[in-house]
């Protein structure tokens, strides 16, 4: 029997009832749910706990949830490589493929083999401090060089490769895949990208100056963001909008392509453009699609 994995948001309000649905739900499709401990415990299945560490044998993940909960899960999983099919418990879903309501009739096909595989770049952020890597993050949307809540503005010295673009003055600059084109970067001015092009963003945030504008690079290409020294303000590198970490002066932030990569289940007929026009006329949201 084959093991699905059940991945939902606990902050969810009501979300037990309905994973004990989906969990039902496989069980009668013929597959064998596992769910992290955590989730186990506060379902009171204790049987289905399994450490996310062995997930790489499932055959998917179902994640239940909106786009953060993906992030979150894409980021968890990413060293596995295995499949996420995302349900949309949130307001867009940009990145998930089905909602609540397409779940009894979607969700076995999706999983007995009709379906593509949307594989997705990621990015990695190292933060080097004197010369030394001190911490690394995955990120499938951006990773976002910003100010801090009292700082003004920041100075920030961008290289592209081992160019030297400039140093913008801005309230930050926002470096994202081709998925998280449609999220912080968009809002920033920056373009719409197709997720199936190997390239990189990088979008200034409310620069300084009229010169500024976002770039398209190869993503063979890394981008390294010098925070200049003469900032007095707080400095913060921000990854997917979940986690933080706190910048100092002379400290740089390299984002370049990852190993690792999401792949995401989507129905045969999947078509990025029809979704975008479908998502972007909904009422507002900052999400990778």
């Amino acid at each position: 029997m084959q093991r699905v994995g059940v991945l939902p948001n606990l902050a969810k309000p009501g979300f037990v009832p309905l994973v004990h649905e989906v969990i039902n739900r496989l069980r009668a499709l013929g597959y064998d749910p596992v769910c992290p401990p955590e989730t186990a415990g506060v379902l009171e299945l204790p049987e289905l706990a399994r450490p996310l560490a062995e997930w790489g044998e499932v055959l998917a993940v179902v994640v239940l949830g909106g786009d953060g909960t993906l992030l979150a899960a894409a980021k968890t999983l990413a060293d596995l490589g295995t499949p996420i099919l995302g349900v949309n418990l949130g307001h867009l879903g940009f990145l998930t493929e089905l909602e609540l309501s397409e779940l009894e009739q979607g969700l076995g096909p999706l999983l007995a083999g009709e379906h593509i595989v949307d594989r997705r770049m990621m990015l990695q952020a190292w933060v080097r401090r004197d010369g030394q890597r001190i911490q690394r993050f995955v990120a499938l949307n951006d990773a976002v060089v910003t100010k801090g809540p009292l700082a003004r503005v920041v100075q920030l010295e961008a290289f592209i490769g081992p160019t030297r673009v400039g140093i913008y003055r801005a309230d930050g600059l926002v470096v994202a895949t081709p998925t998280g084109s449609t999220a912080y970067s968009l809002s920033a001015g920056g373009p719409i990208v197709s997720p199936n092009e190997d390239v990189v963003l990088l979008t200034p945030i409310c620069p300084h100056t009229l010169s500024a504008r976002s770039m398209v690079i190869s993503r063979n290409l890394a981008v390294r963001i010098v925070v200049r020294r003469e900032n007095s303000g707080e400095t913060m590198l921000t990854v997917d909008g979940q986690q933080g970490f706190g910048l100092l002066p002379g400290d740089e932030v390299e984002v370049q392509s990852a190993p690792e990569v999401t792949r995401l289940l989507r129905r045969p007929d999947f078509d990025f453009y029809r979704v975008l026009r479908r998502k972007l006329t909904q009422q507002g949201g900052d999400a990778g699609l």
